[in-house]
């Protein structure tokens, strides 16, 4: 072997240093080919797509490899999903095998996580996905402005607090053949699901929200929305408590990258430019570690419990502040956590807690039921309800012929949603919203009276869905004027009631009211 190399080395010294340079740079080439050959089946072999064949692109994101992208099913995201998911993926077969030529894809995106300090739980998650797969089955069978083109119904998700967006949003504007003509869902107002939403709106592809409320969502080209926006929900809250309150406390989360919390501060804070009334102290918190990409599982508990610790420390404050009306501007998960610290403090003074529409994302369980027993009220504005059009508290004389539309619209997904989910959960009102928005999504798809329209033609008929061709929705009727250029709120529905909540200690929410938007104006 010396005797080889010693061979070669007097060789390559004698040629011409450009024939060097050249046999150097093969030379180089072919190491990292061969390296590169070593290297690539054992990435894949540890970094394996979750899954990518058939209607489905689904790969790891992020340093705790969670799988975001889309599937037709055949891919689980997790296991607490795979009936709903089987459900969809039939539906899914018979549309593309009957109807290969007129069908198009609507995205349900949401950010999926096993994680315990995931903001959507997995409850919430199965809810979403049995409400948009209602809208699909009912459409794919019934009139919804036609019966064409039929709807096939793809999984999306984001991943933990929607940090995966690139790579799921990615996957959607890149794709081909899978007729893909809207996104809907999207399920909380984070800064990912607001850049996945701007993204696609560059891209031409229009977007349709379901349970966001946050106020950065009022005007965005191309995307609509089935809730009212926080400002809405929030004036809506105040009017309901501002006659047996004059003074409040204000808990907010001080996380700039959850524009949920931000605008339910915003809102909140005009409870003091209502006459006489003023808010006497502020508790402050912060999730912005918490909700931060690319930590481990043991740092994400470890900011949970820094979260935990310092709610849990506001009871003392609010206590010594009554009577005053407890104003929760933050998360669903988090308002669970100080509902739980009253249980044994304060226990002489009853203590009410009023909120925004998260709270439907505060999971049910014996402890808060518990909680809820004791001197703790909390009444919550949220988006629906499935009593909001039968509850006496509800019926408002000045609005007979929109509440007889809700009515209709309700019965509608009943009648479908008990006939696939029976017994199935409708109480924190996701289900509705979700079928509500991807409803809302075919209508628009339909209206472009195609076949297979391209998304740009979807955005299109955004402003037709109004007057005769409004969706009938169960949380009511929907109508947009998708008015972006002269108008600061394009994005909204027009004139969307809003129910007031109160959890009780049954587990059953409760309708208390039912908010229009002339009757609770903006304050301030």
């Amino acid at each position: 072997m010396p005797r080889l190399i010693s061979s070669v080395r007097s060789y390559v010294g004698h040629l011409p240093v450009v024939a060097r340079r050249v046999l150097a740079a093969v030379c180089v080439l072919a190491l990292g080919a061969a390296g590169y050959a070593v290297y690539v089946p054992v990435h894949d072999l540890l970094h394996k797509p979750c899954l990518r064949e058939g209607a489905s692109t689904v790969t790891h994101h992020g340093s705790n490899g969670e799988c975001v992208g889309f599937t037709d099913g055949s891919y689980v995201f997790h296991p607490s999903l795979r009936d709903a998911e089987a459900a969809v993926r039939e539906e899914n077969r018979q549309v593309v095998r009957d109807h290969a030529r007129n069908y198009v894809s609507v995205v349900l995106m949401l950010p999926i996580s096993a994680d315990k300090g995931s903001i959507l739980s997995m409850p919430n998650a199965v809810e979403q996905i049995e409400g948009a797969f209602t809208a699909q089955h009912y459409a794919n069978r019934d009139n919804v402005e036609g019966i064409t083109p039929y709807i096939q119904l793809l999984i999306g998700s984001d991943g933990y607090q929607a940090n995966g967006w690139q790579t799921a949003v990615s996957a959607i504007e890149d794709d081909h053949g899978r007729h893909i003509a809207a996104v809907t869902g999207f399920g909380v107002s984070l800064a990912g699901t607001e850049g996945a939403i701007r993204s696609l709106a560059a891209h031409n592809i229009p977007t349709f929200g379901a349970t966001l409320t946050s106020d950065n969502y009022d005007n965005i080209k191309g995307f609509v929305r089935a809730s009212p926006s926080n400002a809405e929900n929030m004036a809506a809250a105040l009017s309901y408590v501002e006659s047996d309150y004059r003074r409040a406390v204000l808990v907010e989360d001080g996380n700039a990258g959850d524009s949920y919390d931000v605008t339910l501060v915003s809102g909140f804070k005009k409870f003091s430019a209502i006459p006489g009334h003023r808010i006497v102290g502020v508790e402050p918190y912060d999730t912005t570690e918490r909700d931060r990409d690319g930590q481990s599982a043991e740092e994400r508990r470890r900011h949970q419990t820094e979260v935990a610790t310092r709610i849990s420390q506001m009871t003392v404050n609010i206590c010594a502040a009554q009577p005053a009306v407890v104003l929760f501007a933050g998360r669903g998960q988090d308002l669970g956590v100080l509902v739980h610290a009253f249980s044994n403090t304060c226990l002489d003074k009853q203590i009410r807690i009023v909120s925004g529409d998260d709270v439907s994302n505060l999971p049910d369980s014996s402890q808060l039921r518990a909680d809820l027993g004791g001197h703790v009220t909390v009444d919550y504005a949220a988006v629906a309800h499935p009593d909001e059009w039968s509850a006496a508290a509800a019926h408002d004389q000045g609005h007979a012929a929109a509440e007889a539309q809700g009515a209709q619209g309700f019965r509608a997904f009943n009648t479908a949603f008990q006939q696939l989910f029976p017994g199935g959960y409708l109480g924190d009102g996701n289900a509705m919203m979700a079928y509500d928005a991807t409803l809302t999504a075919i209508s628009a798809i339909r209206l472009t009276e195609q076949q297979q329209p391209q998304p740009d033609a979807v955005v299109n008929e955004l402003g037709a869905l109004q007057g005769a061709h409004k969706v009938l929705g169960a949380s009511g009727p929907i109508q947009f004027t998708a008015n972006y250029q002269t108008s600061r709120t394009g994005s909204n529905p027009v004139s969307k009631p809003m129910p007031i909540i109160r959890l009780t200690p049954q587990g059953t929410p409760q309708v208390r009211a039912l908010k229009w938007p002339g009757q609770a104006p903006p304050v301030g």
